[in-house]
């Protein structure tokens, strides 16, 4: 959920690129009678996919698109994606997703991070927490987790930064779900949603598709009265 919203203006060229795939969401501004996503939710990593493994996978489908780009041509699709994405500069320290997520591999100071390395952090930045406090009002849709508080307009189409490429979002309600999907000018798209699983649990879904891309992580969480951290009240 690492997402910038920035409210610009964007010409028509990116509005025909994004808005294709937005327009096959048919995506309402009305959450569906008796659905209950408010709340405090806990991870339950038991019934979580493994966070590693869906690394591992993305990491082979980036050295795969990869070596098809440079196959095809020198520049474009995913191969020019990832270069103008720009690497974003690591920490020397292992950097866990959410809850419960294994640690990407840490790059050596003074070496260039490896192929793909911006585009697998920009996926486990949205990868929720391990508690996460929903809020659905009229009009609007807003996750906190941890430090962070994202919050959605039903309906609106918002110019966001992805990284350090301009993107489109757009988010509302399809069935039983939430859905948030990033658009961005070149590259693989996020898609997020949040949903009730039949025991009545929350899913919470991340999946990065697009040029070769197809990776998804889908965590469950149970209902709790605690609230992250961040939220709590303070004494100050």
């Amino acid at each position: 959920m690492s997402s910038r919203v920035r409210r610009l203006p964007l010409c028509a060229a990116f509005l025909t690129l994004t808005l294709v795939g937005c327009a096959s969401e048919r995506l309402s501004s009305t959450a569906p009678p008796g659905l209950r996503l408010s709340g405090n939710w806990a991870l339950d990593p038991a019934a979580s996919d493994d966070i590693g493994q869906a690394v591992a996978r993305l990491r082979t489908q980036i050295d795969k698109a990869l070596r098809l780009a440079r196959r095809a041509q020198p520049e474009g699709g995913v191969g020019d994606a990832m270069r103008r994405r720009r690497e974003a500069p690591r920490r020397d320290s292992d950097e866990t997703a959410g809850g419960g997520g294994q640690a990407s591999a840490p790059v050596e100071l003074g070496g260039p991070p490896p192929p793909g390395a911006a585009l697998v952090q920009e996926f486990l930045s949205n990868v929720p927490g391990s508690y996460l406090t929903i809020t659905v009002a009229p009009g609007s849709f807003s996750v906190a987790s941890g430090n962070a508080l994202q919050q959605y307009s039903t309906g609106v189409r918002t110019a966001v930064e992805l990284g350090e490429v301009n993107a489109e979002q757009r988010s509302g309600w399809q069935g039983r779900k939430y859905i948030i999907d990033t658009r961005p000018e070149w590259g693989p798209a996020i898609t997020q949603s949040y949903g009730l699983a039949p025991d009545g649990n929350l899913m919470a879904t991340v999946h990065l598709h697009g040029q070769g891309i197809d990776t998804a992580v889908t965590l469950h969480y149970r209902r709790t009265k605690q609230a992250p951290a961040a939220l709590l009240p303070s004494n100050n």
